[in-house]
């Protein structure tokens, strides 16, 4: 009986052994990918940096072609009036 009692354990404790070879696998993959990710959302920050500074660089080229659209529809105004004055 106690033969029995002593190959049960050594079963249990062998898939306890198993189960802990496994938990170390999955931790060190676990680790792996958190590493993984991390550079991945490293190159995220460097492309949204961009994106927020590609965004700015078209607000103020935006703004830029207003101001024109602006001096130049004043300019037409001016030209017509001297045409008419001329003509």
């Amino acid at each position: 009986m106690a033969e029995k009692k002593k190959e049960k354990l050594d079963l249990i404790l062998n898939k306890l052994d198993e189960h802990d070879r496994r938990f170390d696998e999955y931790d060190r993959r676990f680790d792996e990918f958190s590493g993984k990710f991390g550079e991945i959302l490293t190159g995220l920050d460097k492309i949204m940096k961009e994106l927020e500074k590609a965004r700015e660089d078209r607000v103020f080229a935006k703004a830029k072609d207003d101001e024109q659209d602006r001096r130049l529809g004043g300019l037409e105004e001016r030209v017509e009036k001297i045409e008419a004055k001329a003509g």
